[in-house]
C-alpha cells in the first residue's frame, strides 16, 4: 500500500516549487522536471507523491535491439477530499487513457493503475494514480526522447482532463 506523504524527507513541490533542483531525476531530465513543476502548480489539481526514471538495455536479456526508457509516477489530489473518491481517480484514468489512445504508437506505452493509498495525517484510506510511461528506441538516447515526449502527452492529458474535473466540480 501506498502512502501519502510517501516518507519524512517528502519533497512538497506545491508548497515549495524550488525544492524540485533537490530531485536528481529532475535535474538530470528536463522532461520530468517539467512534468513535475507543471502537475504541482497552482492551477493544476494535482500533487505528486514520488517519481523514479529507469533506462534498460533489454539486449542483454532478450536478445532485442531495443533500450527503453521509463518513468514512474505516483500522484493524488490536491484537494484532499478527491483522494478519497475512488470514481474520481477512474474518471481520470479514463480520460487519460481515451486521450492517450488517439495517438498510438508502438514506441511509448503508459500503463495507469489506481492504487489504495494511506493518508496517515488524515486517518484515512483512499487512493492515488500511478502513471508508469515506457519508451522504446534504438538507441538509450532515442527512447529518452521518445519518453519525454510521451512525458509531455500525459501532462498535457492530465491538465486537460483536471480543467475538465474543474468545470464539473464548479457546477
Amino acid at each position: 500500500m501506498l502512502v501519502f506523504p510517501p516518507h519524512e524527507n517528502y519533497l512538497d513541490l506545491r508548497e515549495n516549487p524550488h525544492s524540485v533542483d533537490r530531485i536528481a531525476s529532475a535535474r538530470r531530465y528536463l522532461p520530468l522536471r517539467n512534468f513535475l513543476t507543471a502537475l504541482n502548480g497552482a492551477e493544476s489539481l494535482f500533487a505528486t507523491a514520488g517519481a523514479t526514471t529507469k533506462c534498460d538495455s533489454p539486449a542483454a536479456i532478450s536478445g532485442d535491439s531495443n533500450y527503453e526508457f521509463a518513468s514512474e509516477t505516483s500522484l493524488v489530489f490536491a484537494e484532499s477530499a478527491f483522494n478519497f473518491d475512488r470514481e474520481r481517480f477512474a474518471e481520470i484514468g479514463a480520460g487519460l487513457r481515451e486521450l492517450l489512445d488517439r495517438e498510438k504508437g508502438d514506441a511509448v506505452r503508459a500503463v495507469l493503475r489506481i492504487f489504495v493509498c494511506d493518508f496517515p495525517a488524515l486517518k484515512k484510506r483512499g487512493f492515488c494514480l500511478v502513471i508508469r510511461l515506457v519508451a522504446q528506441g534504438d538507441s538509450a538516447r532515442q527512447a529518452e526522447l521518445r519518453w519525454g515526449l510521451g512525458l509531455a502527452r500525459v501532462q498535457q492529458a492530465l491538465l486537460f482532463r483536471a480543467r475538465s474535473l474543474r468545470q464539473q466540480v464548479a457546477k
